[in-house]
């Protein structure tokens, strides 16, 4: 009888883990498989200034006039009403442009099934100045028609480096349950 009950805890303890983990949704969060998942434009993987792992993304600009960084489409699971948003992030001498919403930038747009944009897009977090490594994290509600959307990190007119890891987005379901 001892063994059955200890056999029944072992599952009911490894049902429980399995509860609470949660799916994230992002495609090579980590940048342990170099770029992976992301449509980059000119941006570098550094081994040496990491949150965790092997690497992370570093976004180096010189020039102010130009944005540079990289970006994920993913599609929103069925019956999601928000999605949670997180990321670590490091910046480093970034100097913002000429408007105030320029810097190092984490934002997401909602697209609807003509890939066309819905609602309004919404930033995470926007960055200047110098900052170790913190999380950056939001909960965002998905506007109606939103079937997918597009994950962004840049250097909007800005110049300094951005460095970004465990990059992560987690579906949380319209009863309020964080998707598993």
């Amino acid at each position: 009888m001892k063994i059955y009950s200890l056999i029944t805890g072992v599952v009911l303890l490894l049902l429980a883990d399995k509860v609470q983990t949660q799916k994230n949704l992002v495609t090579n969060g980590g940048f342990e498989d170099e770029m992976y998942g992301w449509n980059d434009g000119g941006v570098k993987l550094t081994p040496w200034d990491v949150k965790t792992g092997k690497s992370s993304c570093a976004i180096i600009s010189t020039n102010a006039a130009n944005w540079l960084g990289i970006d994920q489409l993913v599609t929103i699971p069925k019956k999601a009403g928000k999605l949670e948003f997180s990321a670590w992030l490091k910046i480093i001498n970034v100097v913002k442009g000429k408007d105030d919403w320029n810097g190092a930038v984490f934002s997401v747009e909602f697209l609807d099934k003509a890939d066309k944009k819905t609602g309004d897009g919404v930033n995470i977090v926007t960055l200047t100045g110098d900052h170790p490594w913190e999380l950056a994290s939001k909960e965002v509600l998905i506007p109606a028609g939103a079937v997918r959307f597009k994950l962004l990190l840049a250097m909007g007119n800005a110049t300094g480096t951005f460095l970004i890891d465990d990059v992560a987005v987690k579906a949380i379901m319209s009863d309020g349950v964080t998707k598993n």
